[in-house]
């Protein structure tokens, strides 16, 4: 099947792993992403003829609509970083950038959306389990203004675009695994018995690039453990 995939945030670790993961998968498709500068971007993925590479910034609806034409499906690997800690703005410049992404993709009748963020973002579906309401309660409070942005993003996409294909994938914690490990990926909600605190960056890509064409959880916001 081929695609015309558009993926945000694809200069951070995940965002680059989903790029390499999508073009391993589906490689006669075409992939767009969407970042503040190429250099950033390592070289395989800088030459790979498969990929076309749209710099802009976030709020520059000009590039975000070219890079929006004759999209399937947008990924976003967009999240706040809590490395700002306290000194990140009280703002919530992420969840502002999905409302124009949003917007966007409505603009051009794009309905598949699949964003990642975090179990900040919570789900009728979640119950009390213990490490990820700890992980939960101590980012917020070294990183207050960071789980207000991460909060808002899940607002965002169940409000504004709530009449697109979306699913949240929620991750917590990293494991740091070479990217030919193999894991089994595990997804369900808080405190159901299955899902942990701890998940596989690589084994999370693959899972979210195989939903694309699987499509198991649209309109749902499961945890991958």
């Amino acid at each position: 099947m081929r695609l015309r995939v558009l993926i945000f945030g694809a200069t951070g670790t995940m965002g680059i792993l989903l790029a390499r993961k999508f073009l391993a998968t589906h490689p006669s498709s075409t992939l767009i992403l969407f970042v503040r500068s190429s250099a950033k971007l390592p070289m395989d993925l800088k030459d790979d003829k498969s990929i076309i590479v749209i710099e802009g910034e976030l709020d520059d609806m000009d590039n975000l609509s070219k890079a929006m034409e004759g999209v399937d499906a947008v990924i976003t690997a967009l999240g706040p970083t809590g490395r700002k800690g306290p000194f990140y703005p009280t703002g919530t410049p992420i969840a502002a950038a999905y409302s124009r992404i949003i917007a966007t993709m409505k603009d051009h009748s794009v309905r598949r959306l699949i964003a990642l963020t975090t179990p900040s973002v919570r789900d009728p579906e979640d119950q009390f389990h213990l490490p990820l309401v700890f992980l939960r309660q101590t980012f917020a409070t070294v990183a207050q203004n960071v789980v207000k942005d991460i909060v808002a993003v899940g607002q965002v996409v169940r409000t504004e675009g709530a009449d697109l294909d979306w699913t949240l994938f929620r991750l917590a914690l990293h494991t740091r695994d070479s990217e030919t490990s193999n894991c089994v990926v595990v997804a369900g909600y808080m405190g159901d018995g299955k899902t942990r605190a701890v998940s596989s960056r690589i084994g999370a890509a693959s899972f979210i690039i195989d939903e694309l064409e699987r499509r198991e959880w649209v309109k749902k916001a499961p945890i991958l453990s």
